[in-house]
């Protein structure tokens, strides 16, 4: 009888094992990290400081950004295919910049250039493919929707009047953030260096529309990521 039940718990504890492996063989798992730089196009708003004016809004040659992207596989082959999870933020404390103007009591145009901080937020759900090139290298592309967070901060300053006021316009530190809908696409290529781990360049894009009615309205967040990736299994 110990002996049967020995038997048992062995070949139970193997089919496990077995069925185990080959359910991480059939759908691997894979996660990848990666930095760079999102370019977001400049636009117009509507300066929502008290004055209700267009402005331009300018942002820096590139935000600093970061994420991960996970790899859920159901199709295996020379072409993969599967269920994309991810998510990135990107941020700036300066070099955004809001310049305009808006006509003070005596008919003149003041013009308006501020420093002002930005931080973006996003999480999407997609899906991917991703084709073998060779026996090291392989290429992705992925899309889906995404909801991100957007939050902009004015910092306040001291604008002066034009004649024959000479005085000042005092623009107080305002702050906005919001949630809104849009979409994600990435491509790229991977390089297998050692196993299963991979390094390699990509191009992410992603538009959504933030509407931040404290301070410049609503904005379309648009523009391209260019990223460094480290991709491994898990």
């Amino acid at each position: 009888m110990t002996r049967l039940i020995t038997t048992v718990i062995a070949t139970a504890l193997l089919m496990y094992t077995a069925l185990t492996v080959a359910e991480e063989e059939e759908h691997p798992r894979q996660i990848q990290v990666f930095l760079g730089g999102l370019q977001l196009d400049d636009q117009s708003g509507r300066w929502r400081n008290g004055f209700d004016e267009p402005v331009d809004l300018e942002f820096p040659s590139s935000l600093p950004s970061g994420g991960m992207e996970g790899e859920y596989v159901y199709g295996e082959g020379y072409v993969h295919w599967g269920i994309n999870p991810g998510g990135s933020i990107a941020w700036k404390s300066d070099d955004t910049r809001i310049s305009g103007g808006f006509t003070d009591e005596t008919g003149a145009v003041i013009r308006v250039d501020l420093d002002n901080s930005f931080f973006l937020g996003e999480l999407h759900l997609g899906g991917f493919v991703r084709a073998r090139l060779g026996s090291r290298i392989t290429a992705y592309a992925a899309a889906g929707p995404m909801i991100m967070y957007g939050s902009h901060e004015v910092e306040d300053g001291e604008i002066p009047e034009a004649s024959p006021s000479n005085g000042t316009v005092v623009i107080e530190s305002s702050d906005e953030s919001d949630f809104g809908f849009g979409a994600y696409a990435r491509a790229g290529i991977d390089y297998r260096i050692k196993d299963q781990q991979r390094i390699g360049l990509g191009i992410r894009y992603m538009y959504a529309e933030l509407d931040f009615n404290r301070t410049v309205g609503k904005v379309d967040i648009e523009g391209p990521q260019y990223v460094l990736a480290y991709t491994m299994p898990f």
